[in-house]
């Protein structure tokens, strides 16, 4: 009985994976000559994309996907680009200076109780992002992806230093276990909350139960505690008829 109870204990305390159960890929354009397009995932068609507009994450199976934009339903392919979906892996395919572009996102859980930040800047000049009054990344190009800064959490103010335009602040609280996509474009700024607890957040910002337990238990972990807790009572009612 005190074996049993010991392994219960542990398996309740137990803490998931640091890395993300499955296969993401969300989907996002960001290029000013088209203001809408038409979007398909393996010849499937998933609707439509204003610009600036980025879908939030859809599981799909590990291996080779196929994104491809149109105009409109009606026209040929207006560009398109292969993802190889690495099994447990995120991705973004962002549409930047009218070429498809494959980000690898990076959801597993910050170090030490940390959050983690990048900028995606579709916009059209050089830019700089301070938080509070410290630089996070400097010399941003125009469409491209920066790499992940860790950062304490925190709700110290985001601001945005486009070259030769006003800059932009954000007020935003980064929290702890969490990884943020600051969106920079023509029409808007906007932090996108990628993961918590090395899960991501398939709304981009709703919340998902992050705690102790994000991501739940796998069927074999709830399979085992059930057996334990079956043979548990069992052995318990064996005693009790023994000496009633």
């Amino acid at each position: 009985m005190r074996v049993l109870a010991v392994v219960l204990l542990l398996l309740l305390s137990a803490s998931p994976a640091h890395a993300a159960s499955g296969t993401y890929l969300r989907i996002g354009h960001f290029s000013m000559d088209q203001a809408r397009v038409d979007v398909t995932l393996d010849g499937a068609k998933l609707g439509t994309l204003d610009y600036a507009q980025l879908y939030d994450y859809r599981r799909v199976d590990a291996g080779d996907h196929v994104v491809e934009f149109r105009a409109d339903p009606s026209s040929p392919v207006l560009r398109s680009v292969l993802v190889h979906a690495g099994a447990g892996k995120a991705y973004t395919v962002a549409d930047l200076a009218s070429a498809m572009k494959v980000i690898e996102d990076d959801v597993s859980l910050p170090p030490n109780g940390q959050a983690r930040l990048r900028v995606l800047n579709a916009g059209d000049t050089e830019m700089d992002l301070l938080r509070g009054s410290v630089f996070v990344h400097r010399n941003v190009p125009a469409n491209s992806v920066t790499g992940y800064a860790v950062m304490l959490p925190g709700a110290d103010p985001l601001q945005v230093l486009p070259r030769g335009k006003d800059s932009t602040r954000l007020d935003a609280t980064l929290e702890s276990g969490a990884v943020y996509t600051l969106l920079v474009n023509a029409r808007r700024i906007e932090l996108r909350t990628d993961a918590k607890g090395a899960e991501v957040v398939p709304g981009g910002g709703q919340e998902t139960g992050f705690g102790g337990m994000a991501g739940g238990w796998d069927w074999i972990t709830a399979l085992i505690i059930a057996l334990i807790v079956g043979i548990a009572m069992f052995s318990v009612r064996g005693r009790l008829f023994r000496f009633g």
